[in-house]
């Protein structure tokens, strides 16, 4: 038992050493310039056994996505525990997502710009992980609007499972927006930064049930 354990944890070191490597090399060159036999080379194997640890560059991709979602999502959840309404606890998850994404820039860019083609193509192996690793978190938006909605910090007058994917949808387009958005952004005199920075007061009196008194001014 103790061999199979020891193989089992030197196997999860050796796919993230991979996906490190993937992931560095994905940020400064770009998905499509990067090849698995490139990987292999960087990681020091044989570019067979790479396909060992992962079937192809698209689920390498995938693998890195789903270990960000992880450790976003646990983060989050310890985060979102110590809101005392489920308005704070909205609050949080808001402010959790912009710092985030400010912190995880190169990810986020790359994400964002070659993400939607690959989910188009993706195969049903990846995208039952995926699902899993989403899943998991998603329910914490829900929970909190439904908790704020009993505590009175939420407005009750709108549907909380629809509010919740409202909040999740809004956050997650409005910081992980196309790169080419940025530019946009730019020409226009507005930073990337103010236009995220100014999400909480967009959504704050959307949501809260008394905003006179929960938002800031």
């Amino acid at each position: 038992m103790a061999t199979a354990d020891r193989k089992e944890r030197e196997k999860e070191q050796r796919k993230n050493v991979i996906l490190d490597a993937a992931e560095k090399l994905f940020f400064s060159k770009g998905f499509d310039s990067v090849s698995m036999e490139e990987i292999a080379k960087e990681v020091e194997l044989g570019k067979g056994t790479l396909y060992l640890y992962f079937k192809s560059k698209d689920s390498l991709f995938f693998a890195i996505i789903s270990r960000k979602w992880i450790e976003f999502g646990k983060i989050l959840t310890e985060k979102m525990s110590q809101g005392k309404t489920g308005f704070e606890k909205i609050q949080i998850l808001i402010r959790w997502y912009i710092e985030y994404a400010q912190k995880n820039a190169d990810y986020n860019d790359m994400a964002t710009t070659f993400g939607p083609q690959l989910f188009q193509r993706i195969d049903a192996e990846d995208a039952r992980m995926m699902m899993e690793v989403s899943m998991k978190y998603i329910p914490l938006v829900h929970a909190a609007v439904r908790e704020g909605i009993e505590d009175g910090s939420v407005r009750n007058d709108l549907d909380p499972t629809l509010l919740g994917m409202y909040l999740q949808m809004i956050t997650f387009n409005v910081v992980s927006p196309d790169p080419s958005m940025k530019n946009g952004f730019a020409t226009q005199g507005i930073s990337y930064d103010k236009y995220v920075e100014m999400l909480p007061k967009f959504l704050c009196p959307a949501v809260a049930r008394f905003p006179e008194k929960e938002c800031d001014n």
